[in-house]
């Protein structure tokens, strides 16, 4: 003697819920995913081989849980512990603020072809660009521009 059906349905979802827990926690590129997925629409088979009204209940209660389902997931997810190793942290937007202004004068530490590093007062030891061809090492330098927080370089 097998299983009764309304067990075999009871079985089937909760073997594909726990499979699709099982995908947020285990790196299966989606295997545990499609197994459970599978499983949840094994279990709404066996619901309309019991019954065609219980079968669609349970086909439609599915269909509308399933996005709420998905952005509960999503929403708790990041907080998890596990969550808080494999998502990212937010980006900050906004450019920190310039270690150096336009104008500020410093020195060639190295030889500035085009890159090279310059020392500024408040700055210290800063890499930099010549804004055109080689600069000197000790050769005393002005800020013209800043590119990504990077001074563009002019010898004075």
């Amino acid at each position: 003697m097998g299983m009764e059906l309304p067990h075999l349905a009871i079985l089937f979802f909760g073997i594909g819920v726990a499979l699709l827990a099982g995908e947020l926690l285990l790196p299966t590129h989606g295997l545990l995913g499609v197994l459970g997925g599978g499983s949840i629409i094994a279990a709404i088979v066996t619901c309309y081989r019991i019954d065609f009204w219980l079968g669609t209940g349970v086909f439609i209660v599915t269909m509308i849980a399933t996005p709420f389902a998905g952005a509960m997931a999503v929403k708790i997810w990041p907080n998890t512990p596990i969550g808080r190793r494999v998502v990212l942290p937010p980006v900050v937007d906004g450019m920190p603020e310039p270690i150096v202004r336009v104008g500020q004068k410093g020195v060639t530490v190295t030889e500035l072809k085009p890159m090279g590093v310059c020392e500024f007062d408040a700055a210290g030891r800063l890499e930099a660009i010549s804004e055109h061809g080689m600069i000197e090492p000790g050769q005393p330098v002005k800020v013209v521009g800043l590119t990504n927080n990077r001074p563009t370089v002019r010898a004075v």
